[in-house]
């Protein structure tokens, strides 16, 4: 019990620590499936994070029925990156959604700036596609709300370049 106690205290104190590299880099998110799924980036294409939200709803007033409500919303939210991993950055429709998001983002400015978007775009999907195993062994819930209106629970699943290096320190620690 100890050493998870210590385990898990050391990954906090990583990721608060890490750095965030090149402060100037300005982020960027495109959304996909309706918006349950979001991906970080930066301008220059660097991969940062991939979440994705589910929303539950809570069937009866008993104690348990919020975590168990919680606890299916987490598998859905887990599901879509995995699917979202296997067939959606594969597809044509990621690199179009990137590339017109850095449009958007104004990333390069010049007669070619198209074409390095859709190159920047092509590069984080080769990117993502070579990590993907690692990204679905790195997620973690993020979030948890409840809204008392609608009798539901929104989870926030997330995993990212940093988390993913988090979550490889601790397996190491943990001896597995």
């Amino acid at each position: 019990m100890n050493k998870l106690l210590i385990t898990s205290t050391c990954a906090l104190m990583l990721a608060a620590c890490a750095s965030t590299g090149d402060k100037s880099a300005t982020k960027v998110t495109s959304e996909f499936l309706g918006g349950d799924i979001k991906v970080t980036y930066t301008k220059a294409g660097q991969f940062e994070s991939l979440s994705s939200s589910s929303t539950v709803k809570v069937t009866n007033d008993l104690p348990s029925a919020k975590e168990e409500a919680i606890s299916i919303a987490t598998v859905r939210a887990r599901r879509q990156i995995s699917e979202f991993l296997k067939t959606e950055v594969q597809s044509e429709r990621f690199v179009s959604t990137v590339t017109n998001t850095l449009q958007e983002s104004g990333s390069v400015s010049g007669a070619t700036t198209a074409t390095v978007n859709a190159k920047i775009a092509t590069d984080m999907k080769e990117t993502i596609q070579q990590r993907s195993e690692s990204l679905l062994k790195g997620t973690f819930v993020e979030s948890e709300k409840f809204d008392a209106n609608t009798k539901s629970v929104t989870v926030i699943v997330k995993t990212g370049t940093k988390e993913v290096g988090v979550a490889e320190a601790i397996r190491k620690m943990m001896g597995y």
